[in-house]
């Protein structure tokens, strides 16, 4: 978390350093997603990929040529399975039984990142950017199935897990990709982009466990996007 931080701290301070007149580009894009945990609790395991999706502003500031602050504004979705031990409550008993989950997160994400860019080559450039992105809970939801010691299963839909979530998500971005120019400083954007989050995105106590459940949210996205 401190080195995300301090990343994204050195990057403003750069900008602020080497503001000239090369200006700001605005953009929107649209960007599926491909999400799963790393866990890092023992007896927590990934249990499948979840498909999600964001959407929101692009906002590049072009500091020296071919040198931009890359950041935004956006709605993102991601999510994921997993599976561990639970305590659960059984006529009267405390009953141990397998919990998945199939996740639902709704972040508001202000990604931060230096873009390096080629020159124009037949009306593309192509780039590449690293940095953070820091993404604020809006909503958390699950899909919940118990799994019996006696073989049965009991689903309940739309859990709202939001208690049970961090409100702060964190993780280090990087990505690839090209933008075709129309003329002019209209482009179309086309890339991907890893994000491997390194905060907990847990915040609860599991009985069944001897420990504090930990886990982390990844993700890759494929996005498109015009800039301006």
């Amino acid at each position: 978390m401190k080195k995300g931080i301090s990343f994204a701290i050195l990057i403003l301070l750069a900008s602020t350093v080497l503001a000239n007149d090369f200006g700001f580009r605005f953009g929107l894009k649209v960007s599926p997603n491909f999400a799963w945990f790393r866990t890092e609790t023992r007896f927590y395991e990934n249990d499948g990929v979840g498909l999600g999706y964001s959407y929101g502003l692009i906002v590049d500031y072009e500091f020296a040529e071919n040198y931009a602050i890359t950041t935004g504004l956006n709605i993102l979705q991601t999510g994921g399975k997993m599976s561990y031990p639970w305590k659960q409550e059984i006529e009267g008993s405390l009953v141990q039984v397998d919990k998945h989950r199939d996740h639902r997160y709704r972040h508001i994400e202000i990604p931060l990142a230096l873009k390096l860019r080629t020159v124009e080559i037949g009306y593309i450039t192509y780039y590449g950017k690293f940095g953070v992105g820091l993404g604020f809970l809006a909503s958390a939801f699950a899909d919940e199935e118990l799994r019996l010691p006696d073989g049965t299963k009991e689903f309940e839909p739309t859990i709202d897990i939001k208690e049970e979530t961090s409100f702060l998500r964190a993780g280090l971005l990087l990505g690839a990709g090209a933008e075709y120019n129309f003329g002019g400083l209209t482009s179309l954007l086309f890339g991907i982009t890893f994000h491997n989050g390194f905060s907990n995105v847990l915040e609860y106590q599991n009985d069944a466990v001897p420990y504090t459940p930990s886990a982390h949210n990844l993700y890759i996205e494929l996005s498109l996007g015009v800039l301006f």
